[in-house]
């Protein structure tokens, strides 16, 4: 079948990272959400795992990481305090609103403008370094000249 897209097909290592994010932005999500339900309705995981017929250890153990949640099991969750979840939005990288960190990916994709700057060069910024990160570690900043 042949390709219409104009791209080259993305890396092996882009792919893996975008969806490693997505997984990692529905979780939170996913997790924020049932935690705030759970102290409104003062449900326990017990609870939880009652209502969705499960056992208490599975339902702690689908909240502690992401894992392999699938969309019946994000169902199942959201169906046990009687919700459901909307579609997510899709949004083209062109049409996002400009952050102040861009993955090379967009960058390249919307080619965008992007300066490359060691953490160490940001010594006033007000959020803190990422744990554990060095003098080696880069930050990209968009919109740079």
């Amino acid at each position: 079948m042949k390709s219409f897209t104009k791209n080259a097909a993305k890396s092996a290592r882009d792919i893996a990272y975008y969806r490693r994010r997505y997984e990692n932005c529905c979780f939170e999500k996913l997790v924020a959400w049932i935690a705030e339900e759970c102290q409104k309705q003062q449900i326990t995981k017990k609870d939880l795992a009652e209502r969705m017929g499960k056992d208490p250890g599975q339902v702690s153990r689908l909240l502690s990481a992401p894992s392999n949640l699938t969309l019946n099991t994000i169902s199942d969750l959201l169906l046990a305090f009687d919700a459901e979840a909307e579609p997510p939005e899709i949004v083209l990288f062109k049409d996002r609103s400009a952050p102040n960190y861009i993955h090379p990916l967009i960058a390249r994709v919307t080619q965008t403008k992007v300066a490359v700057h060691k953490l160490e060069a940001f010594p006033n910024s007000p959020s803190q370094p990422i744990a554990g990160a060095n003098s080696n570690e880069w930050r990209v900043v968009v919109g740079a000249s």
